[in-house]
């Protein structure tokens, strides 16, 4: 079954919110909105004013039930890899605290951490940790529960790209630095690598327009404007040209130590984020860095958006990797919203599920209640139509109407039980009769014997007269009847219909049609009634 998923990014220029369609065959987005955050005359935001513009920002929307995953902040993170013998798999929780104890600037004991598996070779673990200051935590979820925000999970910001797949697609198995420059802060992580390198610079769009506002003695909205206008380009373009510095020196070392730490050089850059759409940006990082940049957007062709503003591919990224992490297996993806801060869900929230249950329990009850009373409505009338049909054909059967099943049974049963279920007389012994009756007297041919149900047709030649008398005695020897009742006056054919008239068991009546003379012999066809076979 589909379900929504929002990725929100709370970014501390702009609040940035995806809305994913996760189901079985894939994720689509459905919807891209912004909130801008209120910003002081130098461009510097609270994390007072994050929060209120993400509550405006879910109150226009209308959003109570769904889905949300955010990221605190990668500079409150530590992400280091631990190796562990495999023999910990069973405890590795257990095991990892102790290890991280050791590697951490702060007690373990006040901190949350999460892990990942990167891979097992050669009897050992090897994991990806991220560990927050569980206070860090604790203020972040405080912050977003006034806007009725209540993350399902909360990972961090700088891993967050490696958990969306479509990421990982357009890095085309290479090695590839993917660079997420915001207002205050800039997102790096090398990605097509098990070394695993993310970093949070803490320089991003601000820095410039700060630096283009300070030379040009402008305020720093007017500053964002030219910023947004000339880019790279003529006398803004210059003095933008070295507020960048900073941040391609950082980007390199990060770069480097990557390669330091055995990790695979990055082959070309995908840049993105909401300080990334200054003009000509790519082509000075190419020429800073010395790999291919590319520009990286999330698609957002055809989804809805409201507002005047074009949507901005660049600056979706990060909320879009949010909320694809749902398709991820929950060991493959990092949640600092752990131990006591774990989610355990809003009870307003189960209240309106159970009350919305409910309610659907008792329309799928209303809807079986009505379908049952129409069927049996149905079934009345069919059983009315029945019972006159059963009324017609008893009195047809029966002489009167009868209803009951009992005496139906009962009446069909003694009208039925005196009937033997094979017949007295079936045809063989209707040819045996007539072999036995036939006097042996009368010289008989027979040319034609048609033995139907209730008719018997024959059609044979005799001699004009009775050529012998049989005797008694001859006729007991051959087992036909007696000679002696026969009355030789009669003709051949009156003889053959008076003797075949006397098997009454199953002839009714014997016809004679005309008799032809042939030669010295009589030809004729008789046309017998009878109650067999």
């Amino acid at each position: 079954m589909a379900q929504n998923v929002i990725g929100l990014d709370l970014g501390s220029h702009t609040i940035k919110l995806v809305v994913v369609n996760i189901g079985l065959r894939g994720s689509e987005i459905v919807k891209f909105e912004t909130e801008p955050v209120k910003l002081d005359s130098s461009g510097n935001s609270s994390q007072k004013e994050v929060f209120e513009a993400a509550k405006r920002l879910i109150e226009r929307l209308g959003i109570t039930n769904e889905i949300i995953h955010c990221a605190v902040p990668g500079e409150v993170a530590t992400v280091r890899i631990v190796n562990l013998p495999s023999s910990a798999s069973r405890s590795i929780d257990q095991v990892l605290k102790f290890e991280l104890d050791e590697i951490i600037p702060y007690d373990i004991e006040d901190s949350v951490f999460d892990h990942v598996e990167i891979e097992r070779a050669n009897d050992e673990i090897k994991l990806l940790c991220a560990v927050v200051p569980i206070q860090k935590v604790r203020l972040f979820l405080e912050g977003l529960a006034p806007a009725d925000v209540y993350p399902r999970e909360v990972g961090v910001a700088p891993l967050v790209y490696e958990e969306d797949s479509s990421i990982a697609t357009a890095c085309c198995d290479e090695v590839t630095a993917l660079v997420d420059i915001g207002h205050l802060r800039t997102n790096v992580a090398i990605l097509g690598d098990p070394a695993h390198t993310t970093r949070t610079i803490l320089r991003g769009g601000k820095d410039l327009t700060s630096q283009l506002a300070k030379v040009g003695e402008v305020s720093f909205e007017k500053a964002e404007e030219y910023k947004t206008r000339d880019g790279l380009r003529g006398k803004v373009g210059e003095v933008l040209r070295d507020a960048l510095q900073p941040l391609m020196r950082e980007i390199r070392q990060t770069l480097k130590g990557h390669l330091a730490a055995g990790g695979k050089r990055a082959t070309r850059v995908l840049l993105c984020g909401g300080g990334s759409l200054v003009i000509d940006l790519e082509r000075l990082m190419a020429d800073e860095l010395g790999v291919p940049v590319q520009r990286y957007g999330v698609p957002l062709d055809g989804v809805l958006k409201t507002g005047p503003a074009p949507p901005a591919h660049e600056t979706a990224v990060q909320a879009h990797a949010l909320a694809r992490r749902e398709e991820l297996q929950r060991t493959r993806r990092f949640n600092v919203r752990r131990d006591e801060l774990a989610f355990k869900g809003d009870y307003e929230f189960l209240k309106r599920r159970v009350v919305w249950g409910a309610a659907l329990v008792f329309a799928v009850l209303a809807a079986w209640a009505f379908t049952n009373y129409v069927k049996y409505s149905i079934l009345t009338e069919e059983a009315d139509a029945q019972i006159v049909s059963l009324k017609e054909q008893t009195k047809e059967l029966f002489g009167k109407a009868v209803t009951d099943k009992a005496t139906i049974e009962e009446k069909l049963k003694s009208k039925d039980e005196n009937k033997a279920p094979m017949p007295e007389y079936d045809a063989f012994d209707i040819v045996v009769e007539l072999s036995r009756r036939i006097p042996m007297s009368v010289v008989h041919d027979i040319e034609l014997l048609d033995i139907k149900p209730k008719r018997i047709t024959i059609k044979a030649m005799v001699d004009s007269e009775i050529a012998t008398e049989v005797t008694p005695g001859q006729a007991a020897e051959e087992g036909q009847s007696d000679p002696a009742q026969e009355v030789p006056q009669l003709s051949p054919t009156d003889l053959i219909q008076q003797k075949l008239s006397e098997f009454t068991e199953c002839f009714t009546a014997i016809r004679i049609g005309k008799v032809q003379t042939v030669k010295e012999r009589k030809k004729y066809q008789m046309d017998i009634e009878s109650k067999c076979p």
